[in-house]
């Protein structure tokens, strides 16, 4: 299934345990005419929305210092107010500097170079060398550059797109390889952890169980954010893995009224669940297929409700229209924090789940081609 997703040369072993026992400490300097450098702020940020920290910082003459103490390696950010950048950092209770120029933060280009310290942050250096490495020995780089132009002409870009795919083929090539190779030499790092959020959009529980099971038992990641979210997620799949009981939910349709989920499915012998969005790409290639479907088996027992994590009302009713969705439609308009969305554990789009009339989960991740068959054979 086409999906819309909701996150390269490094041969130092990493360790998962801290170097210091005393915490961490941040030291940066950014040189430049940028007036947040004279006297502006600093915020060292997490990754977690549901669990956000931040610690803020005075910048006096493009220095800044931040101390603290992490109880598990965990992936934070450097941002400054009123200048774009950032500085990524697998923040480890180590000592880190920073060196370079305002023009350098705020191009977010080559920000691995100027951050030292930490053993995962020297991985990720070491990696985004790589990457730079790769486009300029396949030249996308330049082909990128030249494409990007204003002054490239129409015809000139049609001449370089072929090019600039075979470029970003190859350097895919390479990035996976290298990929492979550090994951393969530092398999248990919160660098390996933070991976796995990104590969386990198709997994069941066990599978992603398996995964973290290192990582579960060991005491350093005891507090760690990402492995949490991962938990949770494992928790959310095996409440809805096929043979559950459906979790109801209950939203607005396009009208302002509400429906329950299970006043849908009670009335039908099979009902699909159709997480999509009108800002979806594959959602919206996907609905004729799905329409085709519906329309061949609503009158013998076959029925849907799409679940949109749509942000904007009228956008919504609007894709719903264009795309002829007969079925009942409805949403809460929070886009990925769409309750139900949470509820079930969806982090990629179109996705479905079939519920019996009972309730009981009866398929999930249906590929679009597949949903006639796949109705036909459970209405039989």
């Amino acid at each position: 299934m086409k999906k819309t997703l909701l996150i390269v040369a490094a041969v130092a072993v990493l360790a998962s345990c801290s170097s210091r026992e005393d915490g961490y400490v941040i030291k940066g300097r950014i040189t430049g005419s940028h007036p947040a450098l004279a006297d502006g702020k600093a915020i060292l940020s997490n990754n977690d929305r549901n669990d956000p920290i931040s610690d803020t910082v005075d910048i006096v003459n493009g220095k800044f210092s931040f101390t603290g103490k992490v109880d598990s390696p965990e992936f934070y950010r450097i941002t400054i107010p009123g200048m774009d950048g950032r500085f990524i950092v697998f923040l480890e209770n180590d000592t880190y500097t920073i060196a370079c120029t305002d023009s350098t933060f705020m191009q977010n280009a080559e920000i691995g170079l100027y951050l030292e310290g930490g053993k995962t942050n020297g991985i990720y250096r070491d990696i985004n060398a790589a990457t730079r490495a790769m486009a300029r020995q396949t030249g996308f780089d330049v082909l990128m550059k030249e494409y990007q132009d204003p002054a490239t002409s129409a015809e000139r870009k049609q001449q370089i797109l072929p090019q600039l795919r075979q470029a970003n083929d190859l350097m895919a090539q390479w990035s996976d390889s290298i990929d492979a190779k550090v994951l393969g030499e530092n398999p248990h790092s919160i660098y390996a952890l933070e991976q796995i959020p990104s590969k386990i959009y198709d997994l069941e529980a066990d599978s992603i169980k398996t995964l973290i099971a290192e990582y579960v038992d060991d005491p350093a990641f005891a507090g760690n954010k990402t492995l949490a979210r991962i938990q949770e997620q494992v928790k959310v799949l095996e409440s809805t893995a096929v043979g559950a009981a459906a979790p109801d939910f209950t939203l607005a349709t396009p009208d302002g009224k509400t429906l329950a989920f299970s006043d849908v499915y009670k009335d039908a012998k099979i009902t699909m669940i159709d997480f999509w969005a009108s800002w979806c790409g594959p959602c919206r290639r996907a609905n004729p297929t799905i329409v085709k479907a519906y329309k061949a088996y609503k009158g013998k027992g076959f029925q849907i409700i799409g679940v949109s994590l749509d942000n904007d009302h009228g956008k919504w009713v609007e894709a719903i229209g264009a795309d002829g969705l007969t079925w009942p439609q409805v949403s809460d308009l929070k886009g990925w924090d769409s309750a139900a969305a949470a509820l079930y554990g969806i982090r990629y789009i179109p996705q479905n789940v079939f519920v019996d009339a009972s309730g009981k989960i009866v398929g999930k991740r249906v590929d679009p081609d597949e949903i006639e068959k796949f109705v036909s054979d459970n209405l039989k």
